[in-house]
């Protein structure tokens, strides 16, 4: 006998995270709404965030009890499900059933429900608990993609509005490709709109073809046949009809999508199924279509499309003005252009100062025009252990009179030790990046970069970061190799040598 169809409460999140106290107001709706298909004395449900431990979403009971929950991996095994069964049973419960909350190709939720009595549930109880999970899996696939990795607390939905007008703010001014511009506008509305792929599409003035603006590297468009695509392929003006919004809930499932034209990097090769988009306008009747896409279905609502809408006319000048220029083959932006002046000075300053702290001061300011951060830090190694010297721009004291500090273990060790090239990360909510001071194919040290807006700083600052750190690494060379030559004695009843 199939089961019916069970009422499972709406858990809304497109106005950002539920806090705490409404989070257990909807489990406690859950649980009774289930109750009717399936008696239980316990409905545990857990989220799985992409990153960071499995967050209880109910009952907050639980969480005074050291259970182990399985993580996926990224989809939880039939032994771990069997693993915490036992552990429940064990527990005094006589049935228990677990179940996974599953969106796109990951698990992003497991739901848990038992009863005190045994052989209570059967192969129809699981059924109805895998519906539940069904109709849960766009609300916690969502929750899960904006949960914040370390806090737990929710980030107020100004707060991220704002952060995504900064970005727009400033990759208006400075991004120099369509490439870039989407690289740089995607991390800043993830935690507004979930997605794992954003795609820029161009319509040709004859609507015949559309070309994958998002995807441009640089040059003359159009000439790149693997980014154009044929109206007969894809009609997305039949998609939007007379809508300024488009809302797909399963685009494999709709045979105006097509298939094989748009993958998403992680999980790779997986096709989008939800999908929204809006419509993007310019002058001389540039027409464009901002997509995002999941990898999940039923994702996205009416909220989404507005918010999509907004920023698609937010971001409608500089498009026009990114494909103005690669018509006319001037892609180089404001920021590349003056990027080479401020290396130029930057090199003088280090040539002529005398003073390693001003010079290096002053360098900091201009580094920060051409590269969007708060803080600069140079690690300098006085020795071939796993400690640094961290020198501050404008540091006038001498490098051995500066703490060592430890980084076996961190991106920065990696980076001394040459296990990485760079790296990039972010950490205690702002985006670090960390670059290598190499001089004769030795790396002595490295240039470190934070902004406390993780948007404002990416992995497209690692090439800008690296020249400005070749330019300043001879000059800090100089400043360590002076450090570790042996220190002259003080005169005095006592032969010590200078600290």
């Amino acid at each position: 006998m199939q089961p019916t169809e069970p009422l499972v409460p709406i858990l809304r999140v497109e106005e950002g995270l539920a806090d705490r106290t409404t989070l257990a107001t909807w489990h406690e709706a859950l649980s009774d709404a289930l109750a009717a298909d399936i008696a239980h004395d316990l409905l545990g449900l857990w989220l799985y965030p992409p990153a960071g431990a499995p967050v209880l979403l109910g009952p907050e009971a639980l969480s005074q009890d050291s259970l182990e929950v399985p993580v996926p991996t990224p989809q939880l095994q039939q032994y771990q499900l069997d693993g915490l069964e036992r552990t429940i049973r064990q527990a005094g419960y006589g049935s228990v059933i677990c179940v996974p909350v599953r969106f796109g190709r990951r698990d992003v939720g497991l739901m848990l429900v038992a009863d005190l009595r045994p052989d209570r549930y059967g192969e129809g109880e699981l059924m109805t608990l895998r519906l539940v999970a069904q109709r849960l899996s766009p609300a916690l696939g969502r929750l899960a993609r904006q949960w914040p990795a370390e806090s737990g607390l929710a980030v107020p939905q100004a707060e991220r509005i704002a952060a995504l007008l900064d970005t727009i703010a400033h990759s208006n001014g400075s991004i120099a490709t369509p490439q870039r511009f989407l690289a740089a506008l995607s991390p800043a509305l993830e935690p507004l709109l979930p997605h794992d792929h954003l795609e820029l599409l161009l319509a040709d003035p004859g609507g015949s073809r559309y070309y994958r603006l998002g995807e441009h590297a640089g040059g003359p468009l159009w000439l790149d046949s693997s980014l154009t695509i044929g109206r007969e392929y894809l009609d997305v003006e039949a998609l939007f009809g007379s809508d300024a919004h488009l809302l797909l809930s399963d685009a494999c499932r709709d045979s105006r999508w097509p298939r094989g034209y748009f993958t998403v990097a992680d999980p790779a090769g997986a096709e989008p199924r939800a999908v929204v988009g809006a419509r993007v306008t310019g002058p001389r009747g540039m027409n464009a279509f901002l997509l995002a896409a999941s990898v999940g279905a039923d994702l996205y609502g009416e909220a989404d499309a507005a918010l999509l809408t907004r920023v698609a006319s937010f971001i409608g000048p500089q498009v026009a003005l990114l494909v103005t220029a690669a018509g006319n083959g001037e892609l180089a932006s404001k920021s590349e252009l003056q990027g080479a002046d401020y290396l130029a000075q930057a090199a003088s300053f280090l040539a002529t100062g005398t003073e390693m702290g001003e010079a290096t001061r002053r360098v900091s300011d201009l580094a920060a025009e051409f590269i969007p951060f708060d803080h600069l830090r140079f690690a300098i190694r006085l020795s071939e252990g796993d400690r640094v010297v961290l020198m501050e721009p404008g540091e006038k004291r001498a490098l051995p009179d500066l703490p060592l500090v430890p980084v076996s273990g961190t991106p920065l060790g990696e980076v001394l030790k040459g296990e990485r090239a760079a790296a990039f990360h972010i950490a205690d909510g702002e985006s670090r990046l960390i670059v290598p001071l190499r001089v004769g194919g030795r790396v002595h040290g490295a240039l470190i970069l934070g902004a406390r807006t993780p948007a404002l700083l990416r992995e497209g600052h690692l090439a800008p970061a690296q020249q400005l750190a070749d330019i300043l690494a001879p000059h800090l060379e100089l400043l360590r190799r002076a450090a570790l030559l042996p220190q002259p004695f003080l005169p005095g009843w006592k032969r010590t040598q200078r600290q």
